[in-house]
């Protein structure tokens, strides 16, 4: 009887050694909220004076997962006119963030051309770019690039900043495979203007970019050639 009264006591004594601080380390970290973008910024008109770098802390949910802490890898093969260059690995990180005063938009400038608009802005369906005016002085335009569809394909028009390309965006059923793995549910996105440029882009809806192709016409000549295939390699989302 009296060896069981000791080990009783003994319980809460060793409760009590326990120190706030190792206590603390014993409960998980709480996971940071992802904000979910909804907003349609299309056709909007920016006075380069309301678009304002800030720095966002938050993640954003939508397309493409959004945060200062993500990134991502590719296995790039270079080719000049068309002529085999070079094999690389690039990671791609949006390391700036900008805010339009107007409606309260955070647009994320990325570090590199991947295709996808080095400084966009992702609702859950739509990814969108934001690019100096060509023929307004002092403004920025947002105009959609690609998202999800409703139908098995469609078509619009689109541009190379002031180039005037075709698009068109084919939701994909067939499996693709990259070195970060195989995917399903992609979006083919395909942007082209004739004698001078054709992206083509393969997308997994809240994963981002899996395949890139780059096509480019050299001044002067009407025949474009291969300039780069980007791979996905893997990827860190938080």
């Amino acid at each position: 009887m009296k060896k069981t009264l000791l080990i009783l006591l003994a319980v809460p004594a060793t409760l009590l050694s326990c120190s706030k601080n190792d206590m603390d380390l014993a409960v998980p970290p709480v996971a940071e909220a992802c904000v979910i973008q909804t907003s349609n910024p299309s056709g909007r008109i920016y006075t380069s004076d309301s678009v304002v770098a800030y720095n966002c802390t938050s993640k954003h949910c939508g397309l493409l997962p959004l945060s200062t802490k993500n990134y991502w890898v590719y296995q790039d093969s270079i080719y000049y006119d068309g002529v085999f260059q070079k094999v690389q690995l690039d990671t791609l990180r949006f390391t700036k963030t900008w805010k339009s005063l107007a409606d309260d938009l955070t647009w994320w400038e990325a570090n590199m051309t991947i295709g996808l608009p080095v400084r966009m802005y992702a609702n859950d369906s739509t990814i969108y770019s934001l690019e100096e005016s060509y023929f307004i002085a002092g403004k920025k335009n947002s105009r959609r690039e690609f998202g999800q569809i409703s139908t098995d394909s469609t078509r619009y028009l689109s541009s190379f900043e002031d180039m005037a390309a075709q698009a068109k965006v084919i939701r994909l059923s067939g499996i693709i495979s990259a070195p970060a793995g195989n995917f399903t549910g992609c979006i083919y996105f395909e942007k082209f203007s004739r004698s001078y440029r054709k992206d083509q882009v393969i997308f997994k809806p809240g994963i981002g970019v899996v395949r890139y192709v780059r096509e480019m016409a050299a001044p002067g000549s009407p025949f474009m050639k291969l300039q780069q295939v980007s791979n996905l390699v893997s990827i860190h989302i938080e």
